[in-house]
């Protein structure tokens, strides 16, 4: 069963932004990986009873270890975020994602979006 509703709708549309900036987008921590950006769980603030201010974490995540190839690839592919997503990035920095036992290098971005339930 898929959830429905405004996080959920939220969390698709930054999913088909990744896709549409020919990025893998991944929503289920199982199964993050190098050159995926994993979407984290949304954030919400209620403005009014239908509005909400939702923030979403991405983690953009390179192949180890945390080389310079690896800061190359995670510079290049948040600029192709930044460019062709269409999405309100808001903020960067470059972080360390934890798999399993692995340290993977990455670049959290958070996204704002606003939204109202009609």
């Amino acid at each position: 069963m898929s959830a429905t509703g405004m996080l959920a709708n939220a969390v698709a549309a930054c999913s088909a932004a990744i896709t549409t900036a020919g990025l893998y987008p991944v929503t289920d921590a199982r199964n993050a990986r190098p050159r995926s950006v994993l979407i984290e769980p949304p954030e919400f603030t209620a403005v009014t009873f239908n509005v909400l201010d939702i923030t979403i974490g991405l983690r953009v995540l390179a192949a180890p270890p945390g080389n310079s190839d690896a800061l190359d690839y995670l510079m290049t592919t948040v600029d192709t975020l930044l460019a062709s997503s269409g999405m309100a990035i808001v903020s960067g920095r470059p972080s360390v994602a934890i798999i399993g036992t692995q340290e993977i290098p990455a670049y959290d971005l958070t996204v704002r979006i606003g939204t109202r339930n009609l």
